[in-house]
């Protein structure tokens, strides 16, 4: 009788104890705001392909005080990246390296500003988050991105580049306001 108890008391905690997930609402306002294609993301922090010369940048004290190599805090730095009807505009800090010649231009960071080619946006009802793709092709280099949304609209942009590495940016996304 006791040893029945004591599994029964063991089930009940682990199955007690295990995660839920709740499904989000088809009426969810992440739901709305993705389909409007008014979004703006401001990232919070950059996660650089750490590589040995971003080591030597590091270690020679070059990087934001509170950051370290693999992360580096972004609060504060006027970042954006912004999906407006069928354009996308982007100005994000970018820390790492170039991997093939040529030169930066005159923007050292991410910046473009135009017509996205193969855009999609997906929801993926297993993660509950969405999935925005795309891609854009400047002066400087080609930017293929992708964007992870979440229903507390915490945010990844994914960033891989022709001529440059991987970075990502974790942030936040808001609808763009009728001023901007």
């Amino acid at each position: 009788m006791r040893s029945s108890f004591i599994f029964l008391l063991t089930i009940s905690i682990l199955f007690g104890c295990s995660s839920s997930k709740t499904a989000i609402s088809d009426s969810h306002a992440i739901h709305s705001l993705v389909a409007s294609k008014q979004i703006e993301f401001t990232a919070t922090s950059a996660n650089p392909t750490v590589t040995q010369s971003l080591n030597a940048v590091a270690n020679s004290g070059l990087i934001p005080p509170g950051s370290t190599i693999s992360r580096i805090d972004l609060m504060g730095n006027g970042n954006y990246l912004k999906i407006f009807g069928d354009s996308v505009s982007a100005n994000l800090p970018y820390y790492g390296e170039r991997q093939f010649g040529g030169g930066y231009g005159s923007a050292t960071g991410i910046e473009f500003n135009g017509l996205p080619d193969n855009y999609t946006q997906e929801f993926n009802s297993d993660k509950q988050k969405y999935t925005i793709s795309f891609q854009v092709t400047d002066t400087s280099d080609r930017y293929t991105i992708y964007i992870d949304i979440y229903p507390s609209k915490s945010s990844v942009v994914s960033v891989n580049m022709a001529n440059r590495n991987a970075i990502q940016y974790n942030g936040n996304i808001n609808a763009i306001k009728e001023n901007e």
